[in-house]
C-alpha cells in the first residue's frame, strides 16, 4: 500500500503532451488516486512541463552559480533564483512520482531540460548536497515498443536507466521505473497483433503505480 505522509506535499511532473490520450498521464492519474485515498490531506503540486516548459540552461544560467551575487547580471539574477526556486520545491517535496513518453528511446527534451536546471553544484548535486535523501520516486513511463529482459533490444532503452541514476545521484534511496508498453500498438501500421499485450501491460503499470 501507498506509504502515509504526515507533511509536506507530493510533486507530480507531467512531460507528455498528449492529453487524454497520454498513456504516461493515465499511469500518472492511477498513482495518484491510490495516494490521495490514502493520504487525503497532503497537497500534490503539478509541474506541467510540456504546458509550461522551462528553459534550457544557457551561458548565463551556468555562470551564475560561479558568479558573486554582486557581479551577476539581472539576466543571471533572474536564471539563478529560477533555479534555486525549482530546487527548493524538489527539495521540499515529500515524494515524487514523474510521469513521461520515451521518445527516440530516451526522455523528451523538456524533461532533460528540467534535470538541467535542478542539478547545480553547491545546491543540489551528487556531492554534499543529496537533499533528495529519503525522498521516494517513481517514474511512470510510456513506452511504443517493448524493452523488457524478453524484449529484442532492451539496451535501447536509456529512459530507466538514466532516470534511476539522476535520483539516486541526488540522495534518493527507492527509486522505480514502472513502464507501460507496446503503447504504439493499434497506432502504428503493423502492430496490430500486439494490443492485448498493450492493454495488458497499461493494467499492469496501473496495478503496479498504484501500489507505489
Amino acid at each position: 500500500l501507498p506509504h502515509i505522509y504526515t507533511m509536506s506535499y507530493l510533486l507530480k511532473i507531467d512531460v507528455s503532451p498528449m492529453g487524454e490520450n497520454s498513456s504516461s498521464l493515465a499511469l500518472g492519474a492511477s498513482f495518484v488516486n491510490a495516494f490521495s485515498t490514502a493520504n487525503p490531506d497532503v497537497e500534490i503540486k503539478v509541474r506541467n512541463l510540456a504546458a509550461n516548459p522551462l528553459p534550457h540552461v544557457d551561458g548565463e544560467a551556468l555562470t551564475a552559480g560561479y558568479v558573486p551575487e554582486e557581479g551577476r547580471t539581472e539576466g543571471m539574477k533572474t536564471k539563478h533564483q529560477l533555479r534555486l526556486d525549482l530546487i527548493k520545491e524538489i527539495s521540499e517535496a515529500k515524494s515524487i512520482v514523474v510521469t513521461t513518453p520515451m521518445w527516440n528511446w530516451s526522455i523528451p527534451s523538456v524533461l532533460k531540460a528540467y534535470i538541467d536546471q535542478i542539478v547545480m553544484p553547491g545546491a543540489l548535486d551528487p556531492y554534499g548536497n543529496k537533499k533528495l535523501a529519503g525522498k521516494k520516486v517513481t517514474v511512470l513511463v510510456a513506452t511504443g515498443g517493448s524493452y523488457g529482459p524478453d524484449a529484442n533490444h532492451p539496451e535501447w532503452d536509456f529512459v530507466t536507466p538514466y532516470m534511476k541514476f539522476i535520483f539516486a545521484s541526488l540522495g534518493s534511496e527507492d527509486v522505480q521505473v514502472i513502464r507501460a508498453e507496446f503503447q504504439l500498438a493499434g497506432v502504428a501500421p503493423g502492430m496490430e497483433a500486439l494490443i492485448p499485450n498493450k492493454e495488458k501491460s497499461i493494467a499492469d503499470g496501473k496495478v503496479a503505480a498504484e501500489a507505489r
